[in-house]
């Protein structure tokens, strides 16, 4: 990349305007100075210029004239490097105690560093670390230790011990143990990669990030746990493209888990989608639910089953298939229709039926359609237009419809 040099005539290295010599071993500099290597502007403040290697300048005795140029690298402290594009626009500047200079200016090594990272001229985080380096004139800079990036606009804060800004490609990497804070979410993954342009994070590697709450203690949370989650804090979606969980939270303790092969989660809609061998347990009824998409309206507690679905109450020996179905978790009410089949173990028994409504907190089976009952002992069968079931009791009661005039059909079998 071409390079634009800011400096004034006399600041140039080696000319000798301004420097002030003690002697033939030491060069000081009586003020602040800016110096260009390579594209690269560096404002020296402190106390001296050192080669690489071998301390200060040693004299070289006056019977020796050199016969070769060595190149040797340059030690500065107290200084600001600068980086600006081929027009000039800054991409990133920072402060040091101490740089270190290859002898041909493409590579810095620097320490503590305290800078900003710019984007069209405007500065997008501002980083700190224990040590850095600068690659390829300039067009990589690379942070290690203790790093702590604070994101001006998006109001992130990173942090992570290696970090490496490509402007060019407009991409943020942080790596070991990476840990982010954010107004929608806070995570943890082995790599963060952020492209500021797009307004979109990349986590990869035992991704755990939880949405942030008002009061955590009494607002319900989400954790999610993926190998890789793609984040778009303009948009406030998640999407995963691998296995997915999510669990909700309230205070400490875990209320609802999801699982499935991939999922997208809007963080302004309260809304999780997930598709692909999909199960979904509600701990405290308890109760799981299989299907191939789920979503997840989680504010509302509202659950929409769309493809053919399983719903197993473990407790109750109670199994529903339908095709498509519907779950408020609030009310604990269960409605599910097409095809509908529930099976109970205790007392062993069968119910075909349009449209099933489950009330759980008073175990009650409301079915409406086709009804039909079957049991085994004794052994009964019942036809009608709707059904009521009550599972504590164990009792399923059949009334007519007009389908069949209003009359109940009842086959009871003989042992």
């Amino acid at each position: 990349m071409p390079y634009r040099q800011r400096q004034a005539p006399e600041d140039r290295i080696g000319n000798g305007n301004t420097w002030s010599r003690g002697s033939p071993s030491e060069i000081t500099m009586v003020k602040p100075r800016q110096i260009a290597i390579g594209g690269m502007v560096v404002t020296v403040i402190g106390l001296g210029a050192y080669w690489l290697g071998i301390g200060p300048l040693a004299p070289s005795p006056p019977s020796e004239a050199p016969t070769e140029d060595v190149e040797t690298g340059l030690t500065l402290r107290n200084v600001t490097l600068e980086q600006p594009d081929e027009n000039g626009v800054l991409l990133w500047r920072v402060k040091a105690e101490e740089a270190n200079y290859s002898p041909d200016r493409s590579i810095a090594t620097f320490t503590r560093p305290d800078g900003e990272l710019f984007q069209d001229g405007e500065v997008i985080y501002n980083v700190t670390a224990d040590t850095g380096e600068m690659r390829d004139n300039g067009n990589t800079i690379v942070l290690r230790g203790n790093i702590v990036a604070k994101g001006i606009k998006n109001g992130a804060i990173l942090r992570g011990n290696e970090m490496e800004w490509r402007p060019q490609a407009d991409v943020l990497v942080i790596r070991q143990d990476v840990t982010g804070s954010h107004p929608q979410l806070r995570a943890t993954a082995d790599e963060f990669r952020v492209f500021n342009r797009q307004n979109r994070m990349e986590l990869q590697g035992n991704v755990v990030a939880n949405t942030v709450v008002e009061d955590p203690k009494t607002d319900p949370w989400l954790k999610l746990q993926a190998q890789e989650l793609a984040w778009d804090w303009d948009q406030e979606r998640i999407d995963s493209p691998q296995p997915l969980r999510i669990e909700q939270f309230k205070d400490t303790t875990i209320t609802e888990v999801v699982q499935g092969q991939r999922g997208q989660v809007n963080l302004g809609d309260n809304l999780a989608t997930l598709q692909g061998s999909v199960t979904m347990q509600i701990l405290d009824i308890p109760l799981t639910a299989n299907s191939e998409e789920l979503e997840w309206r989680v504010a509302e507690g509202q659950i929409n089953l769309n493809q053919p679905l399983t719903v197993t109450h473990p407790t109750q020996n109670l199994v529903v298939t339908a095709r498509q179905g519907t779950m408020n978790l609030a009310d604990e009410v269960i409605t599910v229709s097409q095809d509908v089949v529930a099976v109970r173990q205790q007392p062993q028994s069968r119910l075909t039926t349009d449209r099933l409504t489950w009330t759980i907190p008073s175990q009650t089976l409301l079915a409406e359609g086709r009804v039909n009952y079957q049991q085994t002992n004794p052994a009964l069968n019942l036809s009608g237009s709707q059904g009521i079931g009550r599972l504590r009791e164990g009792t399923f009661v059949v009334e007519g419809g007009q389908d069949n005039g209003g009359q109940v059909v009842t086959e009871i079998v003989p042992n």
